[in-house]
């Protein structure tokens, strides 16, 4: 069984990820120093993130090899069990923490698989990547998506969302929890005290909380605001 998901996770790794690409990746990490800018050209890594500082992760390399590999806001990421498809930078960030604050911490400690290119020696811009799946491991978070029913902000907060089927679901609410949209798109992520509760009452959102199954009084780490009321939520 382990063989069988192993070879599962390679297959994604080359055909999801790296899609006309993936040969290079099958090849592995470089045996020797990938080159600097007289060794143009995509190349495909695999390791484990060691350190991250803002969107410039640590890669090491199955073979030893340290390379600095800058996350792009154009190139696509992937997360099995988190998304369908490739998405975008922002999308990765609020997978990986439940917020979009300029660094991605939460990746250290995990394997990837990464297309790039190299913009020096020991450094490379990455084109594609994707957090290599451990069988075992739950969700990153979880997503949940009602109609605001009751809200209180600020430390020790609470917010109470009714889904499609009319079930109602508590979270906690702290002054960790992040808003979005962003305020530079017409958002909510600036407002506070009742200018926040009058932004979400009866609206839909998105409430994002970790998802170990096995945490007690789940806390929102992000409330995301929906434009429009869904369909079953229409009058």
């Amino acid at each position: 069984m382990k063989i069988l998901r192993t070879i599962g996770i390679l297959a994604l790794v080359a055909g999801l990820v790296l899609g006309g690409t993936g040969s290079a990746l099958a090849k592995g990490p470089p045996d020797g120093p990938p080159g600097g800018p007289h060794s143009p050209g995509k190349r495909g890594l695999f390791g484990t993130a060691d350190s991250a500082v803002g969107y410039v992760v640590t890669l090491v390399t199955k073979q030893g090899l340290t390379i600095e590999v800058t996350l792009t806001d154009t190139a696509k990421y992937m997360v099995p069990k988190e998304t369908k498809g490739p998405v975008d930078r922002d999308d990765f960030e609020m997978i990986l923490d439940g917020a979009i604050d300029g660094d991605v911490t939460a990746i250290v400690g995990k394997r990837i698989a990464v297309l790039v290119t190299f913009t020096n020696e020991f450094t490379a811009d990455a084109i594609r990547l994707m957090l290599i799946p451990s069988p075992d491991a739950p969700p990153l978070h979880a997503h949940r998506v009602g109609v605001v029913d009751t809200f209180t902000p600020g430390t020790d907060g609470s917010i109470t969302i009714i889904d499609k089927d009319g079930i109602s679901h508590e979270f906690g609410v702290s002054e960790d929890t992040v808003y979005r949209p962003s305020a530079e798109d017409d958002g909510i992520s600036e407002l506070t005290g009742t200018d926040l509760i009058e932004a979400i009452a009866d609206r839909c959102v998105t409430v994002v909380t970790r998802g170990d199954p096995k945490l007690p009084d789940p806390i929102a780490k992000a409330i995301v605001r929906h434009e429009e009321l869904p369909d079953w939520a229409l009058p």
